[in-house]
């Protein structure tokens, strides 16, 4: 690619990110609730039977402006355990769009690594709130952790997004020059 299409490439990139990240951020916003359910119910599962927890029920509480500000509660006994999780889980829509709007991928790398990303973020979001429960104890005496984990969930979706669409071009680079003729 000749470097007088580079501006040009990357306007558009950016341009196909915003779009797609405007649709899909208020649409996951939207949903988040089912998601949430899963969430109390992966998280349940793992709660109870790996750290034996007395985990007796669960629900969601749907608030806020395109459910935004929704909470996550976990009955542990009769004491609710809750935990706004929108913003946590908010990082899938932008690795999505990152993915759709990067140019120049095949359509099945594109796909699989758009499917393994969103699976090890969806992985980490159930991680980050059975930890977060586990250890809530702990977590409150010590607030750099939670604002640490939280910096790195922020950054996760951009991280993946230069393993998996732009990392064999660092690993390969040989590689990856004769296979730019190959991509869409």
């Amino acid at each position: 690619m000749s470097d007088a299409l580079l501006p040009r490439t990357w306007l558009f990139f950016g341009l196909r990110f915003l779009a797609v990240a405007l649709v899909l951020v208020p649409l996951w916003w939207l949903l988040s609730p089912y998601y949430g359910w899963l969430l109390i119910q992966g998280g349940g599962v793992l709660l109870r039977d790996l750290w034996g927890m007395p985990l007796t029920a669960g629900h969601i509480e749907a608030r806020g402006i395109l459910h935004t500000e929704s909470i996550l509660v976990f009955y542990l006994g009769d004491q609710p355990a809750r935990m706004k999780f929108v913003q946590l889980i908010t990082n899938l829509p932008p690795f999505v769009a990152l993915m759709v709007a990067t140019p120049r991928l095949r359509w099945k790398h594109r796909v699989a690594t758009t499917l393994l990303g969103a699976g090890l973020l969806c992985g980490g979001h159930l991680l980050f709130i059975v930890l977060a429960l586990r250890y809530s104890s702990s977590l409150q005496q010590q607030t750099e952790i939670p604002t640490a984990l939280a910096q790195f969930y922020l950054t996760l979706p951009f991280l993946l997004w230069i393993v998996m669409a732009c990392g064999h071009r660092f690993v390969h680079p040989a590689h990856a020059i004769s296979n730019d003729k190959d991509r869409d």
